[in-house]
């Protein structure tokens, strides 16, 4: 029983702590950005919350949108299996 205790708890500590970090990320975000912006990004997000069981798609504004940039694969590098585990050695081996 102790065992669950103790998960459960480190569980809770890893989401609270991850909460806190996304709280001051969000605090920080809407301090450096306009009064008019926070007001749309908080219309919008309204919005998709009253309308998330009708259609899911309205979810997509929690969607990072970054401009994509390429990725050179001729530069990839194999992983370095001294760090795998022994089974996924033998399966990246074989």
């Amino acid at each position: 029983m102790s065992l669950v205790v103790n998960a459960v708890s480190r569980r809770y500590r890893k989401a609270l702590s991850g909460a806190t970090l996304s709280a001051a990320a969000f605090e920080s975000i809407t301090v450096s950005a306009s009064p008019e912006r926070v007001e749309a990004w908080s219309a919008e997000e309204e919005y998709a919350q009253r309308e998330r069981g009708r259609d899911v798609k309205v979810m997509d504004i929690y969607d990072i949108k970054r401009k994509q940039c390429g990725y050179d694969y001729s530069m990839k590098v194999l992983p370095d299996i001294r760090f795998q585990s022994h089974r996924a050695q033998k399966y990246f081996l074989s």
